[in-house]
């Protein structure tokens, strides 16, 4: 079973540990209790492949930075916590800081390399060593990313045991304009995610897009390329919703990036209305919020706080629509982040500022999730339909959006790498 948050204790020897059941090892510095989305991904892989018999332990972060309100099931599988060290503790984005910290932590955040997880991805490497002296080395090592470092920490751990490595990608990191470092790591950075993933059996990212944009930056690596999307949960049934007759109500779960997540399309055209309309957001940064509201006075704006995660999908349950800012930029369109699987499985319909034509906007044009635009008008009309008639909770969760039909094909994938590597 999962150990405690700040914990750490030895996996008991699993049965048939000889080769009767695989051995997955994941590194994942986010990871439950750490109320972050990063922490869906691996904690699912966890619970999917234990299920399916192999063996799984995890070495993961232990996120001060966040509150430890993510309840999960972790059992089945074995949870090694690494508590952050100083640098990590400094340097780590909070919204509950003042400015003047804001500005240190960025500081330090910027001249840290790979990225300010690094202590701890080496301690996460020391600490997998350790488990591997005393049980036996895995037959598969995942690391799930960002933070980037945990690649390192995993691609060592995998060399030295013999195992074989998967780098899975939540999002692109030499090439992401949102990934802050000082100017003079920006040349060394595709060299460094070069080694790091050339050095992979399986690379995987969470959207077709990202893939074809590794396949363009790193032709070499495409035979070890797939695609797994993020999905919804077992268990995440959609819930009742009741519409307030009062007012139109919307939702945002998530970080705003300052001004590079841009919700003035949809503010504006929820201001045009001339309706009561309330805009709740949950974990995003007060400051910008206060911005939003003054800008935006007729809107009901509220800064929600960070809540715990059952608070926050209750939340999104409740609204008429949930909000989505992907972005416009070309990168952008390759981006299907894990949010808006949490979104699909509310079974509320979904507002997202992307392209229509970006991987995001395909998705929920395919699945019929709501809308995808950034067009204003497009955006009114979409409030105009809520208000007067509303939209019905989707019950059921298309299949090809679930969590297991797509780890399903991570699965498939590894099977075939480990029989292939015991072929005489």
């Amino acid at each position: 079973m999962g150990t405690h948050a700040l914990d750490s204790t030895a996996s008991p020897a699993a049965p048939g540990r000889a080769g009767a059941r695989p051995h997955l090892m994941i590194f994942a510095y986010w990871f439950p209790p750490a109320n972050a989305i990063g922490s869906s991904r691996p904690a699912a892989m966890a619970r999917y492949f234990a299920a399916r018999g192999w063996r799984v332990s995890v070495v993961a972060g232990a996120s001060e930075a966040v509150p430890p309100t993510f309840a999960a099931d972790l059992s089945g599988f074995d949870v090694d916590y690494v508590r952050d060290g100083w640098l990590t503790r400094l340097s780590s984005f909070r919204t509950d800081r003042g400015a003047l910290a804001q500005r240190l932590s960025t500081a330090v955040r910027l001249l840290s390399w790979p990225d300010h997880v690094w202590p701890v991805a080496r301690a996460m490497r020391r600490r997998a060593l350790a488990m591997v002296a005393r049980e036996g080395p895995p037959d598969v090592v995942l690391s799930t990313a960002l933070p980037f470092s945990v690649h390192s920490a995993a691609r060592a751990v995998a060399r030295k045991s013999g195992a074989l490595y998967v780098a899975d990608n939540r999002d692109i990191w030499a090439h992401n304009p949102y990934k802050w470092s000082a100017r003079l790591y920006k040349p060394f950075e595709p060299r460094h995610e070069r080694t790091m993933l050339g050095a992979a059996d399986l690379i995987v990212a969470v959207s077709d897009g990202m893939t074809a944009q590794y396949a363009a930056n790193y032709p070499e690596f495409a035979d070890r390329l797939l695609t797994v999307m993020n999905g919804v949960d077992p268990g995440e049934a959609a819930r009742a919703h009741h519409r307030d007759p009062d007012r139109l109500r919307l939702v945002y779960t998530g970080i705003l990036y300052g001004d590079r997540r841009d919700v003035t399309p949809l503010l504006r055209a929820a201001d045009a209305l001339g309706l009561p309309v309330a805009i709740d957001f949950y974990g995003s940064e007060p400051e910008v919020v206060r911005q939003i509201a003054r800008d935006f006075p007729r809107l009901a704006i509220a800064d929600r706080g960070r809540v715990p995660r059952d608070e926050a999908l209750a939340a999104q349950a409740q609204a008429d629509a949930a909000i989505l800012v992907v972005g416009t930029d070309a990168w952008e369109d390759t981006l299907l982040p894990g949010k808006l699987f949490e979104y699909a499985g509310s079974g509320r319909p979904i507002i997202a500022l992307a392209n229509k034509h970006s991987d995001s906007g395909r998705l929920i044009a395919r699945h019929d999730l709501g809308l995808a635009t950034i067009d204003e008008a497009e955006i009114a009309a979409f409030l105009r339909r809520l208000v007067d008639s509303g939209i019905a909770t989707r019950r059921a969760v298309p299949e090809a959006l679930t969590r297991d039909s797509q780890l399903h094909l991570l699965e498939t994938r590894l099977a075939a790498l480990c029989e292939r590597r015991e072929r005489p």
